[in-house]
């Protein structure tokens, strides 16, 4: 009966924890392989901004590893090591002589992680999957193409569908608020930061490409939203979410 009555207590324990709501922020950044606007290459810039942010996660496009145009830095090792933080790095395609692609840090490390390539007429994409016990975290960087666009959105929503739970997506989405792949994104997203703030290009911002996405079905409440006042480590200004899901 004791052993028993332990095991009882042990599951309430476990099942009060894990009803507990996360609450994280998360960050996207598009980084330009470190390059501002004053066409310097400065990693520490951009990991100086996300020390500033503090994120749980961040999203990061335009990702080098090992390539000679960036100094052959590992740079998503590098970011992990200036913030502290656990770094993914997901390639799409060799380039300079390294590769390139899309990266990911984070505070807690992830169960598993994949990169799945999305299309793009112009150089290959990739999307970029971190699951958690009870929720995904993702990024991505999609084409300059609208066709390759929504067959990423297509992609990405059979990847999602996998797995029953909650998710949350950063990226730079190469898509204005108003375009048809960004309406094909709600069948499955709802918006989690402001579509209508504009994130590019960083000196002079005029366009709204960056965008947090929740996956539908589930419940967000999203406490805090803010572009980041950065007009030289990239060309692209950051942005994050305070979120409890």
């Amino acid at each position: 009966m004791k052993k028993f009555k332990a095991l009882l207590l042990c599951a309430v324990v476990l099942l009060g924890v894990s009803c507990q709501p996360h609450r994280m922020r998360i960050m996207s950044y598009n980084i330009r392989i470190g390059i501002g606007m004053d066409n310097n290459t400065d990693l520490q810039r951009a990991a100086d901004v996300i020390k500033r942010v503090n994120p749980d996660f961040v999203g990061l496009q335009e990702v080098d590893s090992v390539a000679e145009r960036s100094g052959w830095v590992d740079q998503a090792k590098a970011l992990g090591e200036m913030t502290g933080m656990h770094y993914i790095f997901a390639p799409a395609l060799e380039r300079s002589k390294g590769l390139y692609g899309i990266a990911a840090l984070v505070k807690e490390k992830p169960i598993s992680y994949r990169n799945i390539h999305l299309p793009g007429q112009e150089e290959v994409r990739t999307f970029l999957v971190l699951e958690y016990d009870d929720y995904l975290l993702c990024n991505t960087h999609f084409s300059l193409v609208a066709d390759s666009r929504k067959e990423s959105v297509d992609i990405i929503r059979q990847v999602v569908s996998e797995y029953d739970k909650p998710a949350i997506i950063t990226g730079d989405f190469n898509m204005l608020p108003t375009s048809e792949e960004c309406h094909k994104m709600d069948e499955m997203w709802k918006p989690l930061s402001d579509t209508t703030r504009f994130t590019f290009p960083a000196d002079g911002a005029m366009w709204a490409i960056d965008y947090i996405w929740g996956r539908d079905g589930f419940d967000y409440k999203v406490l805090n939203y803010e572009v980041v006042d950065e007009p030289m480590a990239s060309d692209h200004l950051p942005l994050y979410i305070d979120v409890e899901f």
